[in-house]
């Protein structure tokens, strides 16, 4: 029974990663296509971010209403993909206004975030510890195989203009799609195993969350020296798209092609990782990929050639990949079980906060400048200095607490034969 649900999770995670690369890809490109500006376009690729990781801190108490991990992933899954129906709706007849976009692609996220927290706490009951980093590691690699195949036919469709039936506006399709595919997802979820026994009595409200939390000191700090690092992050990376289709004027299949490259290169780097499993910590992953991904944005300023855009983006998923499997490797092995939810419901929110930092910095840039290319370089090369200051920080507590540790392990067996 465990096998199978673990086959059938590989299954959710294509049908899931469909939907991102055929829909909430292609959302930022869809606010431009309706003539919201460059800056507003950035923004509601972030700041929904925000109020949906606002939104996702009823899940603890959800979850003691529902009394089922499982029945709150389902039922998160069912609700964002029924978040696609205003979006078709609307794509099909006139265009939303900001605060319309912002309240749907809220509940997108929110549902997300809500459904991913309780899967953490399930997906860790349900994977022993010791094929951890095989099965993660072969799940992203079909999540990104998914994303970039959901990513490829949206692209085409939108480039070519495809008109299927009624649907005469391409982005409907694309959402249809998505809705679709989240919706076999929650199917696929809801026929895997999930023991009543696995139930654990989730603490109410998020100041017993903040106190759980608050008490894992090392986890806390780890995350408190992540957040700035993060909202450096944001300060550039939401603005990459209406870079891409509004100074460089790219078509949606040249944006396309660079969109693909940039998973291209996370299913290379996933791979490159499976190769070493076992062998390094999630710890070691993030610093690597977090270090490699420092002068990424600054490079946006060197050329607007698609060769080198190509380039960039492959390079930028390598080292992105990195990243990604790190934090997913510390959240299954490196936290409780029963910390778990409480504890990524306030990282996801604390994630937020650096969002809404980050963000405002870059836009508040552009808004200022203006949106013309020479201050999109200027943000992009914000984006590098201050990565490289929120990431020294971090490196340097990783590097006494890891490190540390490992020399520490290593030396032991000596002091013990002396």
């Amino acid at each position: 029974m465990r096998e199978k649900s673990l086959r059938l999770s590989l299954i959710d995670a294509f049908l899931c990663s469909l939907m991102v690369g055929a829909g909430e890809t292609y959302l930022p490109a869809y606010s431009l296509s309706i003539g919201m500006g460059e800056v507003f376009a950035g923004i509601l690729a972030s700041l929904p971010i925000v109020s949906g990781a606002i939104l996702q801190l009823i899940t603890p108490r959800g979850l003691q209403r529902v009394q089922s991990h499982k029945h709150w992933v389902v039922a998160s899954s069912v609700m964002q993909a029924l978040t696609f129906i205003p979006l078709i709706y609307f794509s099909a007849t006139r265009a939303p206004n900001f605060w319309m976009l912002f309240g749907i692609l809220t509940l997108y996220w929110g549902s997300g975030f809500s459904s991913g927290l309780a899967w953490n706490y399930w997906m860790g009951r349900l994977v022993q510890v010791d094929e951890g980093n095989t099965f993660f590691a072969k799940r992203a690699r079909i999540s990104q195989l998914g994303i970039l195949l959901g990513l490829i036919g949206g692209g085409l469709a939108l480039n070519y203009k495809v008109e299927l039936g009624p649907f005469s506006s391409v982005f409907t399709l694309l959402f249809l799609f998505a809705a679709t595919c989240r919706l076999l997802s929650s199917a696929i979820l809801s026929t895997q195993w999930f023991d009543p026994e696995w139930r654990s009595e989730p603490r109410l409200g998020f100041r017993a969350s903040w106190n759980v939390f608050w008490n894992n000191t090392q986890k806390r700090q780890f995350f408190f020296y992540l957040v700035p690092f993060q909202a450096a992050v944001f300060v550039s990376s939401p603005f990459v798209t209406p870079y891409m289709l509004a100074q460089v004027k790219m078509g949606y299949g040249h944006y396309m092609v660079a969109i693909a490259l940039l998973f291209v290169g996370k299913i290379l780097a996933l791979t490159a990782i499976e190769r070493f499993r076992g062998k390094t910590s999630g710890f070691n992953l993030l610093l690597f990929g977090a270090g490699a991904i420092v002068p990424l944005p600054a490079m946006w300023a060197l050329s607007t050639g698609a060769y080198f855009i190509y380039f960039l983006q492959l390079i930028s998923g390598f080292a992105w990949a990195f990243v990604e499997v790190g934090l997913s490797l510390i959240f299954f092995k490196d936290l409780k079980q029963e910390e778990k939810v409480p504890v990524l419901t306030v990282y996801n929110l604390l994630n937020s906060v650096a969002i809404i930092l980050g963000t405002y910095v870059g836009g508040k840039f552009l808004w200022f400048f203006g949106e013309k290319i020479t201050s999109y370089y200027a943000v992009f090369i914000l984006g590098s200095v201050s990565r490289g200051l929120g990431f020294l920080p971090l490196y340097l507590l990783l590097k006494n607490q890891v490190f540390g540790q490992a020399a520490a392990s290593t030396d032991e067996p000596t002091e013990k034969a002396s």
